[in-house]
């Protein structure tokens, strides 16, 4: 789970976190002083989840085709 949030840190991708009780939050994970502390950047703000909480991380990757930006410039 962290590895995937290291990933998405290095790559610049959004995440998923779903936590133990069920919520979801989506938003750029952050780098955190403290290594227990999941830090999202969302659309409302910061968001703070204690890594013991989170139950699943899915990275979501923005896919870009070639063939999809040459029609949008048409």
């Amino acid at each position: 789970m962290k590895k995937e949030v290291e990933i998405a840190i290095r790559r610049n991708q959004q995440i998923l976190v779903r936590n133990t009780s069920g919520q979801t939050v989506t938003g750029f994970p952050e780098r955190s002083a403290d290594s227990s502390i999941l830090s999202l950047r969302t659309v409302q703000g910061s968001v703070w989840i204690p890594f013991d909480e989170v139950e699943h991380v899915t990275r979501l990757l923005t896919i870009r085709s070639h063939h999809m930006d040459i029609m949008q410039l048409v």
